[in-house]
């Protein structure tokens, strides 16, 4: 995978997908570079990718922290040295790359405490083109006066076209069988996220094909990875606050977490006192999200809390019987139904909206059986096709009788 993802990786600030504008801004600031450079946006949109491109194209050496190096006078120190020096051994300017900056812990009585105050100063004496990258320069109001100071670059998601185009070029090269609807797919779930893409892409290269079956798969073993992680660390807690934590970086809403745990918690609470403590707070965490409401969304982090440590602490007796694995919640096998068939129909009701300019829930209740049924003639096939920009798959869903070299046909 890691090959992959280095054979598509930029290798100069030409290639970065989208965010041009952004781009030409960090060329022209790298000539001058009076100010230090702020570099933000998304996760994975190319910032530390482009700031160490813009090193390589300046031919500068680079020193590269992030906010979890950055700890006590020591570093402080360090950073400093470096900033105010000329050159360094070889006759080269340094780009000091600060990354997660926004993330640095400052807090009173130890660890950063005053480290943004001191960068500060460090910026008024550098010598050395400095660059801070930050997911939110605006969230830690610590960070508001290095921001200030410096020169600002804001990276966007890039726009789906872009992004399309770049992951199109991939699979012919790697020669994927693909089509669109499925590539597009998998664009929306990876939320225009590149690196994401990638990384995903690369299961792709090695299977040589790509199908909405496959992309739906691919999306729940995520899920899966992440929920038999949080389980892990509910059911056999090392540390609280890790515990605690645990759903904040995984790809699992509380809902999907309730239905494991209601699933789980019998097969791995067997002694009654652990069973009913656990059940005590699965049933407080489904209370507190029915006050929550409309806007009382402050009650969220009791309903976590109670999914989390809850449950996690709720054993205080010993466990009777061995090991039990995980159980896949039988409520979610019910609900699953044909996950093909409604991904294409969900992307016809899009196509639909973006044509007659109302509702989700009156395309599917007047429009779409409407389609079907002329879709059903075969009269229309190409008005249809043509109108909607419907894909082969989503055409034959309506109703219609296209072959594939049909289609083809119609759409060149």
């Amino acid at each position: 995978m890691q090959k992959i993802i280095d054979k598509y990786t930029p290798k100069n600030l030409d290639e970065i997908v989208s965010n041009k504008k952004a781009v030409l801004q960090i060329k022209y600031w790298a000539k001058e570079h009076k100010k230090p450079l702020f570099i933000y946006g998304d996760t994975g949109v190319g910032k530390t990718l482009s700031a160490k491109l813009i090193a390589k194209e300046m031919d500068w050496s680079i020193y590269h922290t992030d906010a979890s190096d950055i700890r006590g006078k020591e570093t402080i120190s360090q950073i400093y040295n470096i900033a105010t020096s000329s050159m360094t051994l070889f006759g080269k300017k340094r780009l000091l790359l600060l990354d997660e900056i926004d993330a640095m812990d400052d807090k009173r009585g130890g660890g950063d405490y005053g480290g943004f105050i001191e960068l500060s100063k460090i910026i008024d004496k550098s010598k050395q083109p400095i660059i801070f990258i930050a997911n939110d320069p605006y969230e830690n109001k610590k960070l508001r006066p290095i921001f200030e100071k410096c020169e600002q670059v804001k990276f966007d998601l890039p726009n789906k076209i872009s992004i399309l185009k770049f992951a199109k070029e991939i699979c012919d090269k790697e020669e994927i069988d693909y089509d669109l609807v499925s590539l597009k797919q998998l664009i929306e779930n990876t939320k225009n996220d590149i690196r994401a893409l990638l990384i995903d892409l690369s299961d792709f290269i090695l299977s040589k094909k790509m199908t909405l079956e496959n992309i739906e798969n691919l999306g729940d073993r995520k899920k899966d990875e992440d929920v038999f992680k949080v389980l892990g660390k509910i059911f056999y807690p090392k540390d609280f606050y890790e515990t605690k934590n645990v759903t904040f970086d995984m790809n699992i809403d509380w809902k999907l977490l309730f239905a494991w745990l209601e699933e789980n918690i019998p097969r791995k609470y067997q002694n009654p006192t652990n069973l009913k403590n656990a059940m005590d707070s699965l049933a407080k965490a489904d209370l507190y999200q029915g006050r929550i409401g409309a806007t009382n969304w402050i009650l969220l982090k009791y309903v976590m809390d109670y999914l989390t440590i809850g449950i996690a602490y709720a054993k205080t007796e010993k466990e009777i019987g061995g090991f039990s694995p995980f159980v896949f919640p039988s409520i979610l096998k019910k609900l699953s139904g044909n996950k093909k068939e409604r991904l294409i129909k969900n992307n016809i009701v899009k196509k639909i909206r973006n044509k007659a300019y109302c509702s989700k829930h009156i395309v599917e209740k007047n429009h779409f059986p409407i389609l079907s049924i002329i879709a059903t003639t075969n009269k229309y096939n190409e008005e249809l096709i043509k109108y909607f920009e419907l894909e082969h798959e989503e055409i034959k869903l309506l109703g219609a009788k296209v072959t594939k070299k049909e289609y083809e046909k119609i759409v060149n």
